[in-house]
């Protein structure tokens, strides 16, 4: 499973390796993958079988091409365990090799074959090659890894908490936005954007702007315009929904709504059939064919 992680990303680059310091010419691990070291921003020891391996990746075409990258990608940086120095092609991928070879700083370009593969990445259709730009940015042990961990899961649970005490409270107020929307009591507040996405900003936030490329965390709650039905919403599950902007990974009103707050904004968004699930609705039923949506949003964080 964790080598699966670097044929599934999708993005844009960054340039991992230094000019200087290192091989200039491609080598070969004992497995066959080929590489290309950097090492003048490197230092400390080498990581070792069991370390936890934080790192940033990028991935791009030979012609440079950008698919991916973890500095733009938002969410929390790669890890992976180094593995054994026993094991074999078939048990670990070729970044992970790759990168048993590194300290902290180390930077390296992975060459990867990709005709082989059952499936070519998207975008990568008519390319062979794959090239990922790896720089290591810290190595734990494994005593420390299970340690850190173990403190942010007692932190998401308790973040989790707090957000779930919100719901009866966020759901009221959602609720009400919609009925005064119906009844027409809003219209003096409502703005439009050309689009024809219409929105309230409750709460102005004072953190970053969220822009396209950026990650970021949104609590929301969704309603059907017509009748106020919720049909999903965050605050009950404890934890927001987290996405890269602009890229269409959620609606059209969703990039185009999230792209005009602030972190620690509060919102609610009036989406029009078309910037949200069209003349198809959803497979579910969920959101029938041609509806308005209201979205109710907290932007939690802008990565």
């Amino acid at each position: 499973m964790r080598s699966l992680l670097f044929l599934l990303l999708a993005g844009s680059v960054f340039y991992a390796c230094e000019k200087d310091g290192g091989s200039t010419a491609m080598q070969s691990t004992e497995l066959g993958n080929r590489y290309q070291l950097f090492t003048a921003g490197g230092s400390g020891d080498m990581v070792q079988p069991g370390d936890f391996v934080y790192f940033h990746a990028a991935m791009r075409t030979e012609g440079d091409s950008t698919l991916f990258s973890t500095r733009t990608g938002g969410g929390e940086l790669p890890v992976i365990q180094a593995a054994e120095t026993t094991a074999t092609a078939d048990e670990i991928g070729p970044v992970e090799d790759v990168v048993r070879n590194m300290r902290v700083g180390d930077s390296a370009v992975v060459r990867v074959n990709i005709d082989a593969f059952p499936a070519k990445p998207p975008g990568m259709e008519n390319d062979s090659v794959v090239l990922y730009d790896v720089i290591v940015t810290e190595i734990v042990s494994e005593a420390d890894f299970t340690a850190r961990q173990e403190a942010k899961q007692a932190e998401a649970a308790a973040k989790a908490e707090k957000i779930r005490a919100l719901e009866p409270e966020r759901l009221a107020f959602a609720a009400k936005v919609v009925t005064d929307y119906r009844a027409g009591k809003l219209d003096g507040d409502i703005k439009a954007t050309e689009s024809g996405l219409k929105y309230i900003i409750h709460e102005e936030g004072t953190g970053p702007q969220a822009e396209a490329g950026k990650g970021v965390v949104v609590q929301y709650i969704g309603q059907l315009a017509k009748d106020g039905e919720v049909f999903d919403q965050s605050f009950g599950r404890g934890e927001g929904i987290p996405f890269q902007l602009g890229t269409g990974r959620v609606i059209r009103g969703w990039d185009e709504g999230i792209a005009l707050l602030k972190e620690g904004a509060k919102a609610t968004f009036f989406i029009p059939a078309e910037l949200g699930y069209g003349a198809q609705g959803t497979p579910d039923g969920s959101i029938p064919a041609n509806s308005e949506l209201v979205f109710y949003v907290e932007l939690e964080e802008v990565q």
